[in-house]
């Protein structure tokens, strides 16, 4: 499997299927977050390393009483989507609908490194006060 479609996998699974998202990530994969939007339950830290943080990131919107609804995610705009080496960056419009009934726009950018043709870190980039505002303003 080439790079891109490894990070499409996760992308694509991560609320659906998070076992075929699992099998394409290494045992220690790291989500690095955003300073300014704290994730419950490791607000200490923007690393979380292995699967179960991982997948704690993944989740933190939707579990919020104000949170996303899964089932509405869409992310069909992809502005850039290019891999070279062990990186792939991935850029993308996110687009949801929230528990209070709220529409949901981010522009997303990732920048995801693979090793042994699995993902083992994410760095995103985006404007999280602006989701900050909407979700809990």
């Amino acid at each position: 499997m080439n790079h891109k479609k490894t990070v499409r996998t996760v992308f694509e699974n991560l609320w659906t299927n998070p076992e075929l998202a699992r099998a394409a990530c290494t045992d220690d994969v790291t989500w690095v977050t955003t300073r300014s939007m704290p994730i419950p339950g490791n607000e200490g830290s923007i690393e979380h390393v292995g699967w179960e943080a991982f997948k704690n990131v993944a989740d933190s919107g939707k579990d919020s009483d104000t949170g996303y609804i899964p089932e509405t995610l869409e992310y069909d705009h992809q502005r850039y989507f290019e891999a070279e080496d062990d990186h792939v960056i991935y850029q993308f419009t996110m687009k949801c609908t929230t528990k209070l009934g709220r529409s949901y726009i981010n522009d997303y950018l990732f920048l995801v490194k693979l090793r042994d043709g699995k993902v083992c870190r994410m760095q995103e980039y985006w404007d999280s006060k602006q989701a900050f505002d909407l979700l809990y303003g």
